[in-house]
């Protein structure tokens, strides 16, 4: 077995590769080097290695956009993923220098470490290299000039003779790497797609299958000119009719909720046997239970879906092909949901730009989206609401930036949001408003003690959320 991994040996890439491969019990493995991450999927297009290691998301530099782009329009399974702490030591060739003029290393790496090279090596240029690793062969083999410092793994440093000058220059002592194994997938046959619903989520859609996959994409829209227009901009291929719903592979309903119910009950019944729909809306019992019975009773596959993705304000014109790049999908199978659709929608997704595919019943969905998504909604629309809040310019650092993002909700399609999930919502917006006046009672009584007690189990809770989850931290 052969493992390809972005970087050389004493890179990140290939710490995480061995990590991930012991994990899943393998044992008799070939650990190859493949410098970038192109490298990487270009060996395994060739079939010379059997899965890929790369970093895909830094947690203070973000996505790492080699590997994002390396992956587009791929039809790859992740099987495992992995998160590692970054510390960045700075390493120079000879101890006796005195200056440092540049420092060399992969982009990531100079961006965690941005704030602590401005403040101690403020006249060093950065010099971007294909790896950390590589960075520290090329000091060490003369091919950067001696006043030079590289940014690479302690490890690393030591092994190419080199002489430690600084340990833990990135700026965020929880610095930390994503790093995905994958293996490459069948692509099956392209297919006819239709997206129902040409808004953000569903204008994004379409123009994403259109660039990152062969398939032939209609739109369909309740305002015909939008349909229109985006088929002038070619987010689609034509404008769906009854005879092209009942031609088509899959459907992509991304309307509002009691919409799309209306919608599947009218254009359902038109589709072939066999085809395939997927909804893209924010709650799933209701829209399961509506519409499970009418699909089996029709022989059409259906899954219900949720894209985490969004931006703070919607419509067409927000609508871009790389909206779900790095993000997750949620699929909730259903009665309806044939053997092997879940493979052949996880393929599917992942092409244009989905990181993971997360797998739940319907039930689950709804319960854990009336936490992290509904009730976040609702603290930040209440919160935006002090008379405070104008006069925010100036006073104002990320966590009011963070509270106040989504307050500009789309009031429509959140209140029937809201209202097909209450049975899971209210419970969440009960506890919230229970722990706030605890919070409450214990500042009006001017009691120290509760009040610091209160907010150490706040405390202490997310630092227990955060280590349940290493892989995938909250902040």
């Amino acid at each position: 077995m052969k493992i390809g991994y972005q970087g050389i040996e004493g890179s990140n890439s290939e710490a995480s590769a061995k990590s991930m491969a012991a994990r899943l019990g393998w044992t008799d493995v070939e650990y190859v080097p493949l410098v970038h991450s192109q490298g990487v999927v270009g060996a395994l297009k060739a079939g010379e290695v059997d899965y890929g290691v790369m970093a895909t998301l830094n947690h203070v530099a973000g996505v790492v956009l080699e590997t994002e782009t390396a992956l587009r329009g791929l039809s790859y399974r992740m099987l495992a993923l992995d998160c590692i702490p970054i510390h960045h030591c700075l390493f120079v060739k000879d101890p006796s220098v005195r200056e440092i003029r540049a420092v060399a290393s992969h982009i990531q790496a100079l961006k965690q470490c941005r704030e602590r090279l401005a403040r101690d090596y403020p006249q060093a240029e950065w010099k971007e290299e294909e790896d950390t690793a590589i960075a520290a062969r090329h000091l060490a083999e003369g091919v950067l000039p001696p006043d030079t410092g590289v940014l690479c793994r302690r490890d690393a440093g030591e092994s190419f003779g080199l002489h430690l000058l600084q340990e833990n220059l990135e700026d965020d002592a929880e610095n930390a790497t994503e790093f995905e194994l994958i293996r490459l997938t069948e692509r099956g046959p392209d297919k006819l797609i239709v997206v129902a619903g040409l808004g953000l989520l569903g204008g994004s859609m379409a123009k994403a299958l259109k660039r990152y996959t062969g398939c032939t994409v209609y739109g369909w829209n309740r305002t015909r000119s939008v349909a229109e227009a985006a088929l002038a901009e070619g987010a689609v291929d034509g404008i769906a009719d009854e005879a092209i719903f009942a031609q088509c592979d899959l459907l992509i309903p991304v309307l509002y909720p009691e919409a799309t119910i209306r919608f599947l009950r009218e254009n359902i019944p038109l589709m072939k046997r066999g085809a395939q729909v997927v909804d893209l809306v924010g709650v799933k019992q209701r829209l399961v239970e509506e519409i499970t019975p009418l699909a089996l009773a029709c022989g059409v596959r259906y899954t219900g879906g949720h894209p985490m993705a969004g931006l703070a304000r919607a419509g067409y014109e927000r609508s871009t092909p790389d909206l779900f790049q790095g993000a997750s999908m949620i699929l909730a199978p259903t009665e309806a949901t044939a053997p092997g659709d879940l493979e052949t929608l996880e393929s599917l997704f992942a092409q244009v730009g989905f990181r993971r595919v997360k797998v739940c019943d319907p039930r689950t969905h709804d319960r854990m989206i009336a936490h992290t998504s509904q009730l976040a909604h609702i603290v930040s629309n209440s919160y935006v609401k002090s008379p405070v809040s104008p006069d925010y310019v100036g006073f104002a650092g990320g966590s009011y930036k963070d509270m106040t993002r989504i307050a500009c909700l789309n009031e429509k399609v959140w209140k029937e949001l809201f209202l097909l999930n209450r049975d899971a919502l209210l419970p969440e917006v009960d506890l919230l408003i229970r722990h706030m006046m605890e919070l409450r009672e214990a500042i009006a009584a001017e009691d120290g003690k509760r009040l610091e007690e209160l907010l150490r189990l706040g405390r202490e809770a997310k630092e227990h959320i955060d280590a349940l989850n290493p892989d995938q931290p909250s902040e």
